[in-house]
């Protein structure tokens, strides 16, 4: 049941290295040790031909069963660390997401606060010898937030951080927003900017095993968008992803991978309780054949 999946990627990432560090270990208590030296020299060492045919046996099919262990520990490993590496790329989305909009809301309170301040450094007369059981202003309470906007902001956990600037132009509206993830030795990067009109932003995103992603989206006066994401994995290999929605939620995606196959999805509107309809994949059309009787 989804409900009772529980992922947990610290465990997986423990594990991935604790597996790598064994296999790591395996060789050099093969090849480096006083075991390899006998079975090189153990007729001379030994002194007696079955003894030394006897070691040798041993020491052959020991680095024969041992050599299969480390292969399987490493593709072992493997498997724990992409598990775990798909689950921290997701989170690291999420918590890039969180922090940014934390960062904007923090900036915004402090716009209000200082327009407040300002308020009440012109006005104070307004504050001061009120008549007995006068209320005061509610601008009288105003503290000072300081003179410099908080265009930083970073998490701090036991195991890693995240860090998040924000870039504003003279007016105060953000132009530019940057997160760094960083857990467990691995990063996440990602670069936001806002096109003058504000309307287009382009999101530049580098994954933990080398990946990027180049998003662009455009608002529509309507309040739909349209997006074109290409992904490129390690090894130079590109997807891209074009989306159309309309300001109802409803709309088409269309999927291109680095083979050139095409994929197009549609959904309806947003459901009732403000969720997003599912994709729905578009059939294909079926490949052309043509009849050739037989015997002809």
């Amino acid at each position: 049941m989804p409900d009772k999946l529980k992922m947990n990627y610290n465990l997986l990432n423990d594990a991935k290295k604790d597996l790598e560090e064994l296999a790591g270990n395996i060789k050099p208590t093969l090849n480096n040790d006083l075991f390899d030296s006998v079975a090189g020299h153990s007729s001379a060492v030994m002194g007696s031909s079955k003894i030394s045919a006897a070691i040798t046996r041993l020491h052959t099919n020991a680095q024969s069963t041992m050599t299969k262990a480390e292969d399987g520990l490493k593709k072992l490993a493997g498997s724990f660390g992409s598990v775990g590496e798909a689950f921290l790329q997701f989170d690291a989305e999420i918590a890039q997401g969180m922090n940014v909009t934390n960062s904007n809301l923090a900036l915004s309170n402090y716009y209000r606060d200082k327009s407040q301040w300002d308020y009440y450094q012109s006005h104070k007369s307004e504050c001061e010898n009120l008549p007995a059981g006068t209320k005061a202003p509610d601008f009288c309470s105003a503290t000072n937030p300081g003179d410099h906007p908080p265009l930083d902001q970073t998490i701090t956990t036991d195991r890693g951080n995240i860090q998040t600037h924000l870039t504003v132009d003279d007016k105060g509206n953000v132009i530019k927003e940057e997160t760094t993830v960083t857990y467990d030795g691995k990063t996440y990067h990602s670069v936001t900017t806002y096109s003058d009109d504000k309307h287009t932003m382009y999101t530049d995103s580098e994954y933990p095993d080398g990946s990027k992603v180049h998003d662009e989206t455009t608002i529509k006066t309507d309040g739909g968008s349209t997006s074109t994401s290409t992904s490129t994995d390690h090894d130079g290999k590109k997807d891209v992803t074009v989306t159309d929605l309309g300001s109802d939620g409803a709309g088409t995606k269309k999927v291109t991978d680095s083979d050139g196959e095409v994929t197009e999805y549609t959904r309806g509107a947003d459901n009732e309780d403000g969720t997003s309809a599912k994709w729905v994949e578009v059939p294909k059309p079926e490949d052309d054949y043509y009849y050739y009787p037989m015997g002809v």
